[in-house]
């Protein structure tokens, strides 16, 4: 250990000196060069272990993607396969181009320290052999045994230090997360909604004057935005690539603070409260649902807090009561890792049954029919107007199809609200954006057929 090998040499060390006299005053060079040596090897050790941490993690990346794809890899053919086996062979290279520098500097540094600590054998071996007539067999052969050890001892103190600061880089790298700055408390009991009556009872959404931006100083997505959903209305969002779609839920969610504005749900403003208290009264359908490995009944109830009779009421509603029920396991079914053993659709049913067992007045669903054929998307569509027909329903919509029925449509452009309405009388006026997007993505004849 360190504090072993310290004591070791410094007992060593004072011993040699005390035996060879005022000759002892040589060994202080010969340290100074040793302290010098080992400041000048640390810098780069530590450096390029900070490097070597940083190309590891690209190639166990590449690799894990890899396992996970390697049917999709294989589905593309031969060559994507060999540009899967290059790119792995390049981030390899970059690694190990680290750990080729590791070792050149890590010998580089053990002949420099052993040569030192030949020329620390070397004054006290020529003091011992000057003081050959003082001095007794015993002392003289105590001193240069304690002179061989103070040199590996020496070396080993070095090497401690430098493995000391090298581990180093990982705590560094925590502290870099650590020093982010920190999400708003889960609950603020003096402003949190009282538990009862139950919060959001109705389901109203404001948003005043809202403004959002992903990081301090970056550009604004969300510009001065203001609109208002009654209870239990179903709104369409849609706007093109860029419009602020997506980041209007980042704002509902407080993923990040909202820069100017306030969002208010049933007269609260989400602003103040807590983030717990605010994310678990909303339910989000994502695009590309996320199903952790194990039973399905942990999926969908992970703290226990429901009964199986409400497990499988919520899972009847989504239409996949015959699914589970044809396995032996039925509610303890095991889930893949990412969902594999279930259809995207089906995914997207399981997280509509998580939102349904927690009865969420507010859903909001991002794009969650993009990734799914037109037949299960009709049947996610039938899920939303019967299992959610009392709660507020956002729909970012990919297929404007899907929101064709929705009470009011919001359209955003540039971060900003340019039209919210109603969809047939958006289309009645013959122009607009969202008539545009209508009319670029072929479903006017559609929605008049709808209507007549």
């Amino acid at each position: 250990t360190l504090a072993a090998n310290v004591f070791s040499v410094g007992c060593s060390l004072a011993t040699a000196a005390l035996v060879i006299r005022w000759k002892g005053l040589l060994l202080l060079p010969v340290v100074a060069v040793y302290v010098a040596i080992g400041r000048f090897y640390i810098a780069p050790a530590r450096e390029l272990q900070r490097l070597s941490k940083t190309t590891i993690a690209p190639v166990l990346n590449h690799l894990a993607e890899s396992i996970d794809g390697a049917s999709v890899v294989r589905a593309f053919g031969p060559h994507q396969v060999q540009r899967f086996f290059g790119t792995n062979s390049v981030k390899l290279d970059a690694n190990h181009r680290i750990w080729y520098a590791q070792t050149y500097v890590s010998q580089w540094f053990s002949l420099r320290i052993q040569l030192v600590g030949s020329l620390l054998l070397l004054v006290v071996t020529y003091s011992l052999v000057l003081l050959r007539h003082q001095l007794g067999v015993a002392i003289i052969g105590l001193a240069f045994s304690y002179a061989l050890k103070v040199s590996t001892n020496l070396e080993g103190i070095v090497r401690v230090l430098t493995r000391v600061e090298t581990m180093m880089v990982s705590p560094e790298r925590m502290q870099e997360y650590i020093d982010i700055e920190q999400e708003a408390p889960d609950r603020l009991p003096m402003f949190d909604p009282p538990a009862h009556p139950e919060w959001p009872s109705v389901g109203a959404v404001t948003f005043d004057k809202v403004s959002f931006r992903y990081k301090p100083g970056g550009d604004l997505v969300l510009r001065d935005l203001s609109f208002a959903v009654t209870g239990g209305q179903k709104i369409g969002i849609v706007g093109r690539t860029g419009a602020g779609k997506s980041s209007l839920t980042m704002a509902l969610f407080r993923i990040n603070e909202l820069a100017s504005g306030s969002i208010s749900i049933d007269g609260v403003n989400a602003g103040l409260i807590g983030l717990k208290a605010l994310r678990e009264k909303l339910s989000i359908i994502p695009q590309t649902p996320v199903l952790f490995k194990g039973p399905l009944r942990d999926y969908l109830d992970p703290f226990d807090e429901f009964q199986d009779e409400q497990l499988w009421e919520a899972i009847r509603q989504v239409g996949l009561s015959a699914r589970v029920a044809e396995d032996e396991r039925k509610l303890m079914l095991v889930v893949e890792e990412n969902g594999e053993n279930f259809s995207v659709g089906e995914r997207q049913m399981l997280c509509m049954a998580r939102a349904l067992l927690r009865q969420s007045r507010i859903v909001i669903f991002d794009e969650a029919t993009a990734a799914i054929d037109r037949e299960t998307d009709q049947k996610l569509q039938r899920v939303i107007r019967t299992a959610f027909s009392t709660s507020t329903v956002l729909t970012i919509a990919h297929r404007l199809d899907t929101i064709l029925d929705s009470d009011r449509i919001v359209v955003l452009d540039g971060g900003r609200l340019v039209e919210f309405a109603p969809p047939d009388e958006l289309v009645r006026k013959g122009h607009g954006h969202f008539f545009e997007l209508m009319r670029e993505g072929g479903y006017l004849d559609k929605f008049e057929a709808q209507r007549a």
